[in-house]
């Protein structure tokens, strides 16, 4: 059961994610035309819901707010995160982001997975977990475009995540005397960090 301060927080950090959407959805990217449109709907459409609201405050005030939260709450619902598919989801969606581009900086990647479907319930904390729970390698000096010196994420590490892990090696027979029945070790993955590359 949530305390009072934890729904508090997950209905304000979901407020945060639906006044996004919604920013989204009134001005969507490359089309300024629609966005013009969207907004002056918006425009004409708020005065009459204002004034309708002013009318009636003890009914339409109190269902309003109660929409709203009850939005804000499912909207902040916390996503698994050491699951496979959907760490195979994330560097897809990143690897979307940078398009046919070396690499993406963090200052642009942030803002565009928390706006973005699957970063709409995380913070920058968060995604910054998601990332390395998800082995993408954070480079902390890259080039992209003109710009250089920043930290970001190269397409190459993305493909080679993506790409199928090769298949095991068959182990070998023990020696004679050795221990029948003896795991194998196990490998010594290194987990994805961070990696300085000079430009």
């Amino acid at each position: 059961m949530a305390t009072l301060r934890e729904t508090g927080s997950r209905i304000e950090r979901g407020s945060g994610i639906l006044a996004r959407r919604i920013g989204r959805a009134l001005t969507p990217e490359g089309r300024p035309v629609l966005a013009t449109i969207r907004i002056g709907i918006v425009c004409l459409a708020v005065p009459p819901l204002y004034a309708a609201i002013e009318r009636s405050p003890l009914i339409l005030a109190p269902l309003a707010i109660g929409i709203w939260c009850r939005r804000a709450w499912h909207a902040s619902a916390p996503v698994p995160l050491d699951q496979e598919q959907t760490r195979r989801q994330l560097v897809e969606a990143v690897l979307e982001m940078v398009g046919d581009r070396p690499g993406i900086h963090l200052s642009e990647l942030y803002p565009r997975m928390l706006a973005s479907p699957w970063g709409a319930h995380l913070d920058e904390t968060r995604l910054r977990a998601a990332l390395t729970d998800a082995r993408i390698t954070i480079t902390r000096s890259m080039r992209v475009g003109d710009v250089e010196g920043c930290s970001g994420v190269k397409r190459a590490d993305l493909e080679a995540l993506l790409r199928p892990a090769p298949p095991s090696p068959e182990p070998s027979p023990s020696p004679a005397g050795g221990d029948a029945g003896q795991a194998p070790p196990e490998s010594a993955g290194e987990r994805a960090g961070e990696r300085l590359e000079t430009a």
